[in-house]
């Protein structure tokens, strides 16, 4: 009998990069590892969708750290606050150009972020993804 391969059924994409999200997006595609993709230019709409009841949760989410208006870890804290446990079950990982040491740090300290890595997106790191949210269920 075949393993079967970790999945993630709906994945949020949140940068303010277009051309960002397209190659996130092909990527996804490849990958075959990915139900359902959403993307989202702005952390205020990707959190304004989480906050809506009647539409499906996400499983786990890319988050950009620098974004206008409302950055990543803005993000982060709003939608602890606001969405409390059906926001923790969703598994983050912070997809970003920061080299920041402080960034990684503080990234650590939010327990729904479970990887952070280095644009662009690699097979590796949905995999990685992938096998984390397998491992939380």
């Amino acid at each position: 009998m075949a393993e079967t391969k970790p999945r993630i059924g709906t994945l949020m994409i949140i940068d303010d990069n277009e051309v960002d999200q397209m190659l996130c997006r092909r990527l996804v595609k490849r990958s075959g590892l990915v139900d359902n993709v959403l993307g989202f230019l702005s952390a205020e709409d990707a959190l304004e969708y989480l906050r809506s009841q009647t539409l499906p949760a996400a499983d786990a989410i890319l988050l950009d750290i620098n974004m206008p208006k409302m950055d990543g870890f803005e993000f982060l804290d709003a939608a602890t606050r606001e969405l409390g446990a059906r926001f923790a079950r969703i598994v983050i990982m912070m997809l970003t150009t920061s080299l920041n040491p402080h960034d990684q740090e503080r990234a650590r300290q939010y327990p729904v972020v479970k990887d952070y890595c280095n644009k662009p997106l690699l097979l590796e790191y949905l995999e990685r993804l992938a096998g984390e949210l397998c491992h939380e269920r």
